[in-house]
């Protein structure tokens, strides 16, 4: 299960968000061009970026980024814990953050799916919000999976939660 979802997040997630982040970098560059020297602002440049590009970035590395150890964690009190009980609060914090971002995944795919008809409407044309609205359950889906995966890994230290963390492990070590 792990390879596989190292595969869907290296193959088709962080590509896509990458794509996004070039879209994005491109539309904003274009549209300050053609509104501070041309005088002529892309129309809706705005609108998609916000609604479609920065959503999509988010959801579409997010699962990656937790793999990768990008995780804010205040280790003030646990790091002066001898080595078992930082291991149970490892553990504890883990089964916590899955449950949340399990319920944050069926709260999305709750609140999302009647809303799946939605267009979102610029002066010139109108898209749907559909996609946006489906890759927000998607990538919080890949992102319970892969710490559900990762609860395996908890004691070996190789957990994306927990990662610089086991790096300063071995350091001291």
């Amino acid at each position: 299960m792990d390879k596989l979802l190292e595969k869907i997040e290296q193959k088709v997630f962080l590509p896509s968000g990458l794509v996004c982040v070039f879209i994005m970098t491109l539309l904003t560059t274009c549209d300050t061009v053609g509104r501070y020297i041309l005088r002529m602002p892309i129309s809706g440049s705005y609108d998609i970026i916000e609604n479609y590009l920065m959503i999509a970035i988010f959801y579409f590395i997010i699962s990656y980024a937790y793999r990768e150890g990008a995780n804010i964690r205040i280790t003030l009190f646990v790091e002066k814990l001898p080595r078992h009980m930082r291991l149970f609060f490892n553990y504890v914090v883990q089964v916590v953050a899955i449950l949340y971002c399990l319920f944050l995944f069926v709260t999305s795919l709750l609140c999302n799916l009647p809303r799946l008809n939605e267009m979102l409407v610029l002066t010139k044309y109108n898209l749907p919000l559909m996609p946006v609205f489906l890759l927000i359950p998607i990538g919080l889906m890949l992102l319970t999976l892969r710490m559900i995966v990762d609860l395996w890994h908890i004691k070996d230290g190789k957990s994306g939660l927990f990662k610089e963390e086991a790096a300063e492990e071995s350091i001291v070590a």
